[in-house]
């Protein structure tokens, strides 16, 4: 570029407080999103910042140092805690009625809302797991005046694993085996302000960590299995999506981690099509005031990240330079992540892959993933069936031909993918129930009626052959 770059000097705050295509189209800013989108209202449903003092809050921030996730609790149809979780003692499982184990190998926390308070959640392994683990969690910020431990999974037949109160702080240390679950609820949280702050002291043999958010686990954040978690009431606060690219003019995004040299990141307008309120936008991001973080995902979890050194506003897109070795990439890395501010108690985040040393880090092959739903849009689904939609993403490092492939619901709807459909390697489109125009972002099944069941359904995607490939529920 010609251009000259400014150079980047942030004011370095206290931390709480239409563009030219791509050669991707748009990487999605949800960062680390999994593959349990099993349904509810989405990544971001409507939240009412203006609650009463002292009422639940609609939303929390989860924060990992420099990383922030704005999620929602679960729930479902008015039950407790202990009626959704639905531990099996006879068979050493959890059995919550939507699928929240569908990568058996996961450890996972929410907060649910019953009818009457809400929980912190812990679920780990799965009854479909080929191998068990340990979690070994230290937890601070929990009211033990206010609250108690709801639930016990308990698989190894004992109830020591919930340790005494210690010095204000509470740990429990969780251990299973192949086919079985373990975890517990913690009842009597979202009542104030103060975080909660669970510490992983050891993570063994899980094989991801994740939060997950919406009224039925319809989405998932994968975080360091390194760094503490601290899980706040929303408020005022909230996290924006951005729209990242790394090294546009490259593909794939290749570098030496340890090198000398610069990276470029670039944050494009929102994608078209989108709900703008979810996405920061080019101009919204300053950093010449807030500081615009980037690097590795552990890097980032633990309050590090790369400066900026120059940037420079083109063509309505905001391009920064960032030093490589800076970032703290390893060879095992899979994607970079981009995160700042955009004003007192906003904040942003944004992620592509990445594949230092040509090390190719995500799921080789395509790999064909619900990411996101709406299925009760609002004004109604029946009146607005353009705005009910399933999003399919293609989460592997291979393009995913998927001319002839079916997705049908519960009921036995059937949408046909059309020929020559193929979805690049972290691409999505989202499937809308009513008409509207193609694109290779979105198609239309052109139904006169809602197909997706507010209470509960069944996504199934089959290949040209009729083999299943992808089946969620929620």
């Amino acid at each position: 570029m010609s251009e000259e770059y400014e150079a980047a000097t942030p004011d370095e705050t206290s931390s709480e407080g239409g563009s030219a295509l791509s050669r991707r189209e748009y990487v999605l800013g949800a960062g680390g999103l999994g593959v349990l989108a099993l349904g509810g209202g989405g990544l971001y449903e409507t939240m009412n910042r203006d609650a009463p003092s002292g009422g639940r809050p609609d939303s929390y921030v989860v924060q990992q140092g420099y990383l922030r996730w704005e999620v929602t609790p679960l729930s479902h149809g008015g039950q407790t805690v202990e009626e959704f979780y639905d531990y099996q003692s006879s068979s050493s499982s959890a059995n919550p009625l939507v699928d929240l184990a569908e990568d058996p190998g996961a450890s996972r926390l929410f907060v649910y809302d019953g009818p009457v308070g809400s929980s912190l959640v812990f679920l780990h392994g799965s009854p479909r797991a080929d191998h068990g683990g340990t979690a070994f969690l230290k937890f601070s910020g929990l009211s033990r005046s206010k609250g108690e431990w709801a639930v016990r999974d308990d698989p190894m037949g004992s109830d020591d694993d919930f340790e005494t109160w210690e010095g204000g702080n509470a740990k429990v240390k969780w251990q299973w085996d192949a086919g079985e679950t373990d975890g517990g609820a913690y009842w009597g949280v979202g009542d104030g302000s103060s975080a909660i702050t669970v510490t992983p002291k050891t993570l063994r043999n899980v094989d991801a960590w994740r939060f997950l958010s919406g009224e039925s686990g319809s989405t998932s954040f994968d975080l360091s299995t390194e760094k503490p978690v601290k899980i706040r009431p929303g408020e005022e606060r909230s996290v924006e999506r951005a729209n990242v690219e790394i090294m546009p003019s490259d593909d794939p995004n290749t570098f030496d981690p340890y090198e000398k040299g610069d990276v470029t990141v670039v944050i494009r307008s929102p994608p078209e099509g989108a709900d703008k309120s979810e996405w920061v936008t080019p101009s919204g991001v300053d950093p010449g005031n807030y500081s615009v973080y980037f690097g590795s995902r552990d890097y980032l979890a633990g309050q590090n990240g790369a400066s900026p050194q120059k940037y420079i506003r083109r063509g309505g897109d905001l391009y920064l330079k960032y030093k490589i070795e800076s970032a703290h990439f390893s060879l095992d890395s899979a994607r970079g992540f981009l995160v700042g501010k955009t004003g007192s108690y906003t904040w942003f985040r944004g992620s592509d892959t990445v594949r230092p040393g040509d090390f190719g880090n995500t799921e080789t092959g395509p790999s064909l993933a619900v990411t996101d739903t709406n299925v009760d849009p609002a004004g109604g689904d029946a009146e607005h069936l353009a705005k009910e939609y399933v999003e399919f993403t293609n989460e592997g490092s291979a393009p995913f031909d998927m001319t002839d492939y079916t997705v049908t619901d519960a009921e036995g709807w059937k949408f046909h993918f059309p020929d020559d459909f193929t979805l690049d390697a972290g691409a999505s489109v989202r499937l809308h129930t009513g008409s509207g125009r193609w694109d290779e972002d979105d198609l239309y099944w052109g139904l006169d009626r809602p197909v997706w069941d507010n209470d509960g359904d069944t996504i199934t995607v089959t290949d040209a052959d009729g083999n299943e490939v992808l089946r969620r529920t929620y």
